[in-house]
């Protein structure tokens, strides 16, 4: 397994760990390891939406330091340096990654929309006249697009 491969692998056990810890943090409903997350989103204090997305950024920055050292270490044993097909498999999974987030994006901006004009419609609905709404959606399409990365990574390694 090429390295970029192992550490997508391992990234995208990190990322979804962080996805888990995001809606543990801002829905609620199904309780599962002593935490409810869910479709419903719990309204909070903008002091707790700050330290929720500080720590999301503390917990993705660590994890992603700690996993590419570790994998540096193992590479510079091995003498493994990248070549210009890891580099193309990384430019497609940022490709990947950036559609992914432009289409989620505009999802969100249709949906404020249209909750606007057509309020009374009976599709489930996502509160995104709140900032926790809004918070929410954000974060969550952030870490979706990491999540779409590493298996765009997985995916293209698994192609080749």
């Amino acid at each position: 397994m090429p390295q970029a491969e192992r550490y997508a692998w391992i990234s995208l056990i990190a990322w979804a760990a962080i996805l888990f810890f995001l809606l543990t943090r801002f829905t609620s409903g199904v309780e599962l390891l002593g935490q409810s997350f869910g479709l419903t989103i719990v309204e909070q204090s903008a002091g707790r939406l700050l330290w929720t997305y500080v720590s999301l950024a503390v917990i993705a920055i660590i994890a992603e330091s700690v996993i590419a050292s570790v994998l540096a270490v193992t590479a510079d044993k091995a003498g493994i340096e990248k070549d210009e097909r890891d580099v193309a498999i990384e430019a497609r999974a940022n490709l990947t990654s950036y559609w992914f987030m432009a289409a989620a994006l505009n999802v969100i901006v249709i949906h404020v929309l249209a909750n606007a004009a057509y309020g009374g419609h009976i599709m489930p609905q996502l509160n995104l006249t709140s900032l926790t709404g809004i918070a929410f959606a954000l974060l969550l399409v952030l870490t979706l697009a990491e999540i779409v990365k590493r298996i765009a990574t997985i995916w293209n390694y698994r192609a080749a």
